[in-house]
Formats: structure tokens, C-alpha cells, sequence
């Protein structure tokens, strides 16, 4: 899985190297606080390793894997609302996912979303996730990449999210 550092890069967790010179900190968009909604880049303290099956998705004109258990952030473009839906829940259905790069990044875009492929094993490395954090996922590898946003668990956030606390 693909990481998004502080410096606007992409991290590759499937490829780490034995030895990680900088302080490696990864984008997470913090709704631990709902009062407070901002994006941040704590950490990687601990990895979490697990096998477990994937989406590989379609998001627009780029492909990502992703575990199947996890969860999106879909939005209504007219609307304004963005919501988390569980990945198992978005085939053969008319999603569009926020996508946005938190860094440099000033309209957000609203891409299809499709599963394209499952598979029923594959071997995850993710940064450990703090309760109320959803997870920046660059969507492809080059410079200042759009971010989809996928969380784990979902105890802890509403089923909607306010776009005006992200870009307040």
C-alpha cells in the first residue's frame, strides 16, 4: 500500500528499505476530535501486518488495492455530503470517491469508483491508525498525487462527514 509523506511524496510500504533515513510521517485526515477536523501527519511507529483479501479499484483513470474490509470516502458532488461506505458495498453501483491532495491541493475531485478485482490473499503492511483516523491513499505515484481516503474501522466517526470542516 501507497502512503502519502509531509514532503507531497509517495511512500511505497510494500517496497521498505532495510534502513529509513527521514522521520517517516504519513497523511491521515484526523476526525478523532469533530470540532477539530484537520489533516496531519503523524509518525509511522508500527506497522500492521496482516493477510487479508483485496479490492483492487478502479478510482477514475488509476487502479489502487486496498483491503476489502475497509472503507471509502464517497461524495455528492451537488450535494456536498461525503459519507464512508464499506468497499464490499460499492459494485455495480454509481459512486464517486473525494479525492484530494492535502498538501497542495485546491479543488477537490470527484472520480468514479468501481472493484475491478478481488483477491482472496493478500499480504498488508499499513501504519498503525489512531480511532477517528482515516487514511490519505495517493492514487498514483507521481508529484503532489490526488488521495483517496479509506479507513479501517468506522466506530468512531459519523456516517457523514462535514467538507467544510476539511477546508476550514
Amino acid at each position: 500500500m501507497r502512503i502519502l509523506t509531509e514532503h507531497n511524496r509517495v511512500f511505497d510500504l510494500d517496497n521498505i528499505p532495510s534502513i529509513i533515513e527521514d522521520d517517516l510521517r504519513f497523511c491521515v485526515l484526523d476526525y478523532s476530535n469533530q470540532a477539530d477536523v484537520d489533516f496531519m501527519f503523524p509518525p509511522v511507529v508500527f506497522l500492521d501486518q496482516f493477510t487479508r483479501p483485496a479490492a483492487d479499484l478502479a478510482i477514475g483513470d488509476y487502479h489502487v488495492q486496498v483491503p476489502l474490509d475497509w472503507s471509502v470516502v464517497i461524495a455528492d458532488k451537488n450535494m456536498g455530503n461525503l459519507e464512508i461506505i464499506d468497499i464490499k458495498h460499492i459494485n455495480d453501483r454509481d459512486f464517486q470517491v473525494f479525492t484530494f491532495n492535502p498538501i497542495s491541493g485546491y479543488m477537490p475531485s470527484f472520480p468514479n469508483i468501481e472493484i475491478v478485482n478481488i483477491f482472496p490473499d493478500v499480504s498488508w503492511s499499513i501504519p498503525k491508525l489512531s480511532n477517528g483516523h482515516l487514511l490519505a491513499v495517493p492514487l498514483h505515484i507521481h508529484a503532489e498525487p490526488a488521495c483517496a481516503l479509506f479507513v479501517k474501522d468506522t466506530n468512531k466517526l459519523p456516517e457523514s462527514l462535514d467538507i467544510t470542516k476539511i477546508f476550514s
